[in-house]
């Protein structure tokens, strides 16, 4: 017997308008769509007067005045459980969570959780010099609300790694503190990185709601060129997430007892098993150890151990890949680092199949529910990621009921135990000695490099960081292996820059 106030989603949807077919309709236009969609997905008509809990993620390209609201003015529903979610890659997973925990709660019977972005049209209309008039525009104006301050250090403003959210570098440099960590050859290393991103590129070509339906050649990928430059050493252009895309998609989760008085078909049901978040610090450097990730190898783990699974038990898995040390960090945290990369995505992943801000696990959980529908009784894990690799959340699905003594992990004590890890401190006032724990380099458009920025081990046990400009050290940086070098830091205005390399 299955508990009638078991969570199940019985309806996904994904709507994605192509490259080309731009201008594409508002985000609440795009919303709507997909929440149609997803309910016509579960072999439903109308379901607005039962609706009674309707979540949001977070929007960039458009700011409304009560996005929650709007929408379901639009579905003609008038949910009592409203919520609109935080800035976050883990956003889908965790609000879709908040869903099934109202269910389980006996507080909702019928959800719908949704989002999406409509950034490549905020661009078409920036290039040509216009921008969107779209409806019920936020009373202090369309822009993205965000809070950079809580999620960046001013040694990381000063070496030009947080421009954007989430921006690139810190991952780069965290891959390269991995390379060396498990001693490749810079140029092995980056072939690898081509590999990796080749298999999901090859998903991507299969996936009709991706917007890169294209296959790419490994060698392409790792290998810098005219229409591939380098953004931030050892990524090129075509390794990392494209943001700007007009893509939606919509999950409606019901109760078990809901689903079956209203005659969802059983082959459309897939349950949520569990789920846990997990956080680490903000800042980069604080972290003892840059070439791994505690929180995501706590959450995956008190996932997996209380589902009383291993990883190779999985069948389907889709991580987040907005850059390649979110994958080659999450493979490693579940011991999966032999897995390619056309087995750890049902997307195709944010580089390819694209990646709508905080909404990508919302397609990705759309897409492993059309996978598991596909193969009964296997397990599906989704590993999401958010703000500078902080963030981070891991959940079984299936279309086999959990069992009823499934409960998700201790979050709380599990983050406490995380908190408890020893911090490295930050010493941006630094001048002197030290040695090299990671780095990057940074190009212009053009393909030539503006500059590098470094973690740097101090002799106190401190963290410093450093900028990279001098252009025989930048082009040493992309030949040999920094990390471990000792260097010299001359003092700058913010951080100090590294004059030489031993």
């Amino acid at each position: 017997m299955i508990a009638p106030n078991t969570p199940v989603i019985i309806g996904v949807a994904q709507r994605t308008v192509h490259r080309g077919e731009q201008p594409a309709p508002e985000p609440l236009e795009l919303w709507e769509q997909a929440c149609r969609a997803a309910i016509a997905d579960a072999g439903l008509s109308d379901v607005a007067s039962d609706l009674d809990g309707l979540v949001l993620t977070d929007c960039m390209s458009w700011r409304y005045d009560d996005p929650v609201r709007r929408l379901a003015e639009r579905l003609g529903a008038s949910p009592a459980f409203r919520h609109a979610g935080p800035a976050s890659g883990t956003s889908g997973q965790t609000l879709l969570n908040k869903a099934a925990d109202f269910i389980r709660e006996g507080r909702s019977e019928l959800v719908m959780v949704c989002g999406g972005e409509a950034l490549a049209t905020v661009r078409h209309y920036r290039m040509a010099g216009s921008q969107p008039r779209w409806s019920h525009p936020h009373p202090e104006g369309p822009g993205f609300a965000f809070d950079l301050d809580a999620h960046q250090h001013p040694g990381e403003v000063a070496a030009g790694l947080t421009e954007g959210i989430g921006a690139v570098y810190g991952f780069a440099m965290r891959d390269i503190a991995r390379r060396a960590h498990l001693g490749i050859a810079p140029d092995e290393y980056r072939a690898q990185l081509g590999e990796t991103m080749a298999g999901l590129s090859r998903v991507a070509a299969r996936n009709p709601d991706a917007w890169f339906r294209q296959e790419r050649d490994a060698e392409f990928l790792a290998t810098p060129g005219l229409d591939n430059r380098f953004i931030s050493y050892p990524y090129t252009k075509h390794m990392i997430a494209i943001i700007d895309v007009d893509m939606s998609a919509a999950i409606l989760v019901a109760s078990e007892e809901w689903a079956d008085a209203n005659g969802v078909p059983r082959d459309r049901r897939v349950y949520p098993w569990i789920s846990c978040y997990a956080e680490d610090p903000a800042y980069i450097a604080v972290r003892d150890k840059l070439w791994k990730s505690d929180a995501m190898e706590a959450a995956s783990a008190a996932v997996l151990d209380a589902a009383k699974l291993k990883a190779d038990d999985i069948r389907h898995i889709d991580l987040y890949s907005c850059f390649p040390a979110a994958v080659n960090f999450a493979r490693d945290a579940l011991g999966i680092s032999g897995r390619g990369g056309g087995e750890v995505t049902v997307t195709g992943g944010l580089p390819y199949a694209g990646g709508p801000a905080s909404s990508y696990m919302l397609c990705s959980i759309g897409k492993m529910v059309e996978v598991l529908r596909g193969d009964p009784g296997s397990i599906g894990l989704l590993g999401g990621v958010g703000m500078m690799m902080s963030n981070h959340v891991y959940s079984l699905y299936s279309t086999t009921p959990p069992d009823p003594s499934l409960r998700n992990p201790d979050a709380r004590a599990l983050q406490s135990r995380l908190d408890a890890i020893p911090q490295r401190p930050i010493d941006d006032a630094y001048a002197g000695p030290a040695t090299i724990a990671a780095y990057t380099v940074m190009y212009r458009r053009d393909g030539t490099a503006s500059h590098g920025a470094a973690i740097c081990d101090l002799p106190s046990g401190a963290r410093s960081y450093a900028n990279i400009r001098d252009p025989q050290l930048l082009d040493l940086a992309e030949r040999e292996e920094l990390v471990g070098r000792a260097v010299t830091i001359a003092e700058g205005p913010v951080i100090g820059e590294i004059v030489s390399v031993g």
